[in-house]
């Protein structure tokens, strides 16, 4: 009966064949490890401990730009018919 629905996968009746991949053999962790010179070590610290300031003023630019756009799309978002209705409209002058 699968046959006759061609989205129904046809049932398949023959041997499985399973596929398993080699063992990769990986050293151990201490075989393969040196220990850094002290040059190498001073090296990697500098490049860790780098202060930019310049990262710190853009994030904080970045941040107060949001939140200035939130403000706007709040207010746009939560105001109501009456609020629209105090505000005075201004005159429409695309017709003389």
């Amino acid at each position: 009966m699968s046959d006759e629905f061609p989205i129904v996968a046809p049932v398949y009746h023959g041997p499985i064949e399973v596929v398993v991949p080699p063992e990769a053999v990986a050293p151990l962790p201490m075989e393969s490890m040196t220990m850094p010179t002290p040059e190498q070590a001073r090296a990697a610290e500098a490049a860790f401990t780098k202060n930019d300031e310049s990262h710190l003023a853009a994030g904080l630019l970045g941040m107060w730009t949001g939140t200035l756009l939130l403000h706007d799309l709040a207010k746009e978002h939560f105001e109501t018919e009456e609020d629209e209705e105090q505000v005075p409209k201004r005159e429409d002058r695309s017709h003389p």
